[in-house]
């Protein structure tokens, strides 16, 4: 290796490329790209995860070996799908997790024995209202009539369903109980057909309207990001260097969301999906920043140069840079590939978001830049904020 090689000079100074050049071209790519994964995006869709659908997570351990094979036989048996199990760390610690989509509420036969049960003990028109509450598991609100019946009467009233509790309410002639929900459900098939002592380690269940909730908060916090960036990226610099900024970032958050659409057999859009992209934004707005800082300090030097040529002149100066950063970047997600699938969908994430960021923002944030710079009295002019030329009187 030469003793002059120096690695933050990773691309040789005399490497020269016109970038600029071919910025037309690359904006017909982008602009189909982007197009593509918005439509796709908007009437295919992911494969939203339980974070934005609702369902119930189970997480379980068992005592002795057990291979996924056998999991996915034991549960067949009450139509959990193969896609819904996942293995938990390594193949010794005989941990699995069961992801189910949709209502995470009690089995109908434990519905039917509560009703059943609360029939034979007050009557079969005791119950006056039965409310399923699905953003709470599998808890029901019961209103019932006549004289108010206490907790334990109703409890032993139900002593023969397992699983099952029973809590009072605010509210009169009003009692909640807590059926026995997915997770028991899993743990009674794993027990029947393996019975090699499994053990619920946790369970969590989000209901349908809290996993909207979260869909639109989560949209929304992207594009609230975005405008906000728009104003920090247009105070540090000018207006004309922030608009090439947020769409750079949001041609790189709408690429990584269409290929989650590609992907959809196989990657979830999940609230790390999210988290990830939101990264992404940051660490590409940085990658941005650094060339723009590059392009200003230029524009001061030499003010007389072609704006064209010093942007290209500013994006071959910082080549080695952004090589170097972006591959350390990448290089410290690769790791995670190999791990939960949780961590591996953020890796896939950060790793395609920072292939499209890298060349966004020499192919998307700069030209826009170079294009707004060019046009800038015209459109200063369209909105009434050109300057007004003085006009001299003839004497």
């Amino acid at each position: 290796m030469s003793q002059d090689f120096k690695f933050n000079e990773l691309i040789p100074k005399t490497f020269y490329y016109d970038f600029i050049a071919t910025r037309k071209r690359w904006a017909m790519v982008s602009t189909v790209m982007v197009t593509l994964s918005i439509l796709l995006f908007i009437f295919v869709g992911p494969s939203w995860g339980i974070d934005f659908t609702g369902g119930t997570e189970v997480q379980f351990r068992f005592q002795a070996p057990t291979t996924r094979e056998e999991v996915v036989t034991a549960l067949e048996k009450i139509d959990v799908e193969d896609g819904a199990i996942q293995q938990q760390g390594p193949e010794f610690d005989n941990r699995f997790a069961v992801r189910i989509k949709g209502s995470s509420g009690a089995n109908e036969g434990a519905v039917n024995a509560v009703k059943e049960s609360l029939a034979a003990a007050f009557g079969a028109q005791w119950i006056e209202e039965w409310r399923p509450d699905s953003e709470v598991g599998s808890r029901v609100s019961i209103l019932y009539r006549g004289e108010p019946v206490s907790v334990e009467k109703v409890q032993a009233a139900l002593s023969s369903i397992e699983g099952l509790s029973v809590q009072g309410s605010p509210e009169d002639n009003t009692i909640y109980v807590r059926l026995p929900g997915t997770a028991e459900e899993i743990e009674d098939a794993l027990g029947d057909s393996i019975g090699r002592g499994v053990e619920i380690e946790a369970a969590s269940s989000i209901g349908p309207k809290v996993g909207a909730s979260l869909k639109t908060a989560g949209i929304l916090s992207v594009a609230v990001t975005l405008l906000m960036l728009l104003v920090i990226v247009g105070v540090r610099f000018d207006f004309a260097f922030a608009p090439g900024a947020i769409l750079c970032l949001f041609h790189d958050a709408a690429l990584v969301c269409g290929l989650w659409v590609v992907c959809r057999s196989w990657l979830e859009f999940d609230l790390n999906t999210l988290a990830a992209i939101l990264t992404l934004v940051g660490y590409s707005l940085n990658d941005t920043i650094v060339i723009y800082d590059r392009i200003r300090e230029n524009m001061e030097k030499y003010r007389r140069k072609d704006l064209a040529q010093l942007i290209n002149d500013s994006v071959n100066q910082t080549l080695s840079r952004s090589i170097i950063t972006n591959g350390a970047t990448g290089l410290a997600m690769i790791p995670f590939l190999l791990g939960e699938p949780v961590l591996r969908n953020f890796a896939i994430a950060m790793l395609f978001g920072i292939l499209v960021g890298s060349y966004s923002t020499i192919y998307v944030a700069s030209p826009i830049m170079l294009m707004l710079k060019e046009n800038q009295d015209r459109i200063l002019d369209l909105f009434g904020m050109g300057s007004k030329k003085e006009t001299v009187k003839a004497s």
